[in-house]
């Protein structure tokens, strides 16, 4: 009687933990997988390939003399100084053009990783936030040009929430949105490194 018992509330005692069990995890919604989260692997070499670029950027351009900029709270001298280094960086690559960094490959791959993220739960903040960021750069930029901010005014922002689904840049690097455009800009120099029209969709 005493073992039917037993046996009886250790059965109770095993269905009540498949209950709470079931209860934590088998209603549970799986987390929806983040843009690059859902990358290939073909194309996250795509990625690795792509960061490996701009980190020889950022390394060609400390080996020139002009990227000794000094710290100053001058527009006018810190223009001075990013001129020189922005010159020195025309002659180290004259032959630099729209699509070195952003290849056809590469284009595609982040026009899709722009295109999920901004269909996603956040979207409609980010674009909010694009609609009322200010100042807007124009969206004619320019390979080895100086990137439009006239007067020194802060650069458009980029959403954190956007960001986060883009790879993270070499310092010295950052992403910039111009209308529809995605520029990478080289903060130092204040130069347009690369662009990729129609990012945005």
């Amino acid at each position: 009687m005493q073992t039917t018992r037993y046996l009886l509330q250790l059965c109770r005692a095993g269905l009540l933990v498949i209950l709470v069990f079931n209860g934590a995890t088998g209603f549970a919604k799986p987390p929806k997988p983040t843009a690059t989260q859902a990358l290939s692997a073909q194309e996250k070499n795509l990625l690795k390939d792509f960061l490996k670029q701009t980190k020889d950027y950022i390394n060609k351009e400390h080996a020139l003399p002009a990227d000794n900029l000094k710290p100053t709270t001058d527009i006018a001298v810190l223009d001075k100084q990013r001129l020189a280094l922005r010159q020195a960086l025309q002659q180290a690559r004259p032959n630099a053009k729209q699509g070195d960094l952003f290849t056809p490959p590469v284009a595609d791959l982040f026009r899709k990783i722009l295109t999920h993220t901004l269909s996603g739960k956040a979207g409609a903040k980010i674009k909010a936030s694009l609609n009322h960021a200010e100042p807007r750069a124009p969206a004619n930029l320019s390979v080895n040009s100086a990137y439009p901010n006239a007067s020194g005014q802060p650069i458009q922002s980029v959403p954190p929430t956007l960001l986060q689904s883009l790879p993270v840049l070499p310092k010295g690097l950052e992403y910039c949105i111009a209308g529809k455009t995605l520029a990478l800009r080289d903060t130092d120099a204040n130069m347009v490194v690369d662009f990729l029209p129609n990012a945005l969709p």
